[in-house]
């Protein structure tokens, strides 16, 4: 077994003992509805509450898990699906103690996935994330209620997102099924609504959706899925509705589409009696600009609360809207019409490259990486507090880059699948295991 030496802290940084950190803090289950952003994070964010870093941290890891266990191999005959079970997902990927399980996965299929992030189409689409439900007795009594999150998987390079930048604003019109009816009907909450084509396409994309035991499979939309997947566990747990959240996370891509299909359902809570109390939440970590000024100003009006992460030397949550965007200032509301104008919706925490365990690099593509999003958050204290580290396994920052000083002895990219997803039969040959049920 390799023996990594114990980071040694430098550069102003400070390692505070739990003890210190955590002593005089209130608990998480009398103080959830305040972490989730019912009073919009005042004085929870600079300096920042522990509660709030660890329930960041835990939706972070959950967004990290969608790319881990994701099949991104085009050899692979199982390319573009997750690598587990539903059933088997946390257990696998080392968090069986997370409280939740899964009940959904969420497919796309798109000329988004396809042309611009290099995937190979799918007729049953693309995984791209889960749905999951908090399940477990202890943890709901450490909530403070029982959570259903979204996770959404994002892409894995920032110049990715270059080709995108042609892509522009688009109208969306969304139905929601009346439940007095049973018929869909199409909502006008707000006039000028845009998204940023790509995102709503990618959300809106029609995939093979297999039903039931008999294995059938239906036409479906990934929003429709998810839409019909929430309406579902609601409905499931309409007694709690009072200790009841909804909690989005996703990163880059997974961001937007978090930040997108949050505005979804928060706008089908809003025609559904006494559903539009639930809280939404979004913790989204990079997260490029999803849609124009009447989007921005909609997804507060509706009661979304958006927390963004960003890094400051990422390129990716500066687009789209380069030259158009809320930074402008009056300019950019005179010009608010244009299909190329973008605001930010939400709350923005920056995050410092000031960690002593990080190496200078010219590598953009290293600042939009979510392990490192997830240390510097870790590292978190204020904006003007020198870097604390609180523990978080350093070695993470490697997984899938080379950002660590030399001395900490870790190698680069070192998250590696074993044998390349090969598994040795009864016959001794080697073979590709088949997707898991």
């Amino acid at each position: 077994m390799a023996v990594f030496p114990l980071p040694q802290l430098e550069d102003n940084a400070v390692l505070l003992p739990s003890s210190q950190t955590n002593s005089t803090q209130p608990q998480l289950c009398d103080v959830w509805r305040d972490i989730q952003g019912a009073h919009n994070w005042n004085g929870l964010l600079d300096p920042m509450v522990p509660n709030l870093k660890a329930e960041a941290l835990r939706y972070g890891n959950l967004a990290q898990l969608c790319y881990d266990a994701f099949d991104g191999k085009s050899y692979s005959k199982n390319y573009g699906t997750c690598y587990h079970s539903k059933r088997d997902l946390f257990n696998k990927m080392g968090m069986s103690e997370s409280g939740y399980q899964v009940t959904k996965y969420v497919y796309a299929n798109t000329n988004l996935l396809n042309q611009v992030f290099g995937e190979k189409p799918k007729d049953q689409g693309v995984w791209l994330g889960f749905i999951a439900v908090c399940t477990d007795p202890n943890e709901i009594r450490r909530l403070g209620r029982r959570d259903i999150v979204i996770a959404w998987r994002g892409t894995q390079t920032a110049e990715e997102w270059i080709e995108d930048l042609r892509d522009i604003l688009v109208p969306t019109r969304l139905s929601y099924r009346c439940k007095r009816t049973g018929k869909n009907q199409e909502h006008h909450f707000a006039d000028g609504v845009l998204i940023e084509r790509g995102f709503l396409s990618c959300y809106t994309s029609t995939v093979r959706h297999r039903q039931g035991a008999a294995g059938a499979t239906v036409n479906i939309s990934t929003r429709d899925l998810v839409v019909s997947e929430i309406e579902r566990l609601i409905q499931v747990y309409e007694k709690e509705m009072d200790n009841l959240s909804i909690t989005f996370t996703g990163h880059s891509l997974g961001a937007a589409l978090a930040t997108l299909s949050a505005y979804d359902i928060k706008q089908m809570l809003c025609t559904k009696h006494n559903f539009h109390q639930i809280p939404v939440t979004v913790f989204a970590f990079a997260s490029p600009r999803v849609g124009n000024l009447a989007f921005a100003k909609r997804v507060e009006e509706i009661g979304v609360k958006v927390l963004r992460f960003v890094n400051k030397r990422d390129v990716v949550p500066k687009v789209p809207g380069v030259c158009m965007n809320e930074n402008v200032g009056c300019l950019s509301k005179l010009l608010h019409w244009l299909p190329w104008t973008y605001f930010h919706v939400g709350f923005e925490l920056p995050l410092h490259n000031h960690s002593p365990f990080i190496q200078h690099t010219h590598n953009l593509a290293y600042f939009h990486n979510l392990e490192l999003y997830l240390h510097l958050l870790d590292g978190y204290v204020g904006s003007k507090q020198p870097f604390s580290w609180s523990g978080r396994d350093h070695a993470l920052v490697n997984k899938s880059c080379d950002l660590l000083r030399e001395k900490y002895e870790i190698p680069p990219k070192w998250w590696q699948e074993q044998n390349k997803g090969l598994v040795k039969g009864p016959d001794g040959k080697w073979t590709q295991p088949s997707e898991e049920e």
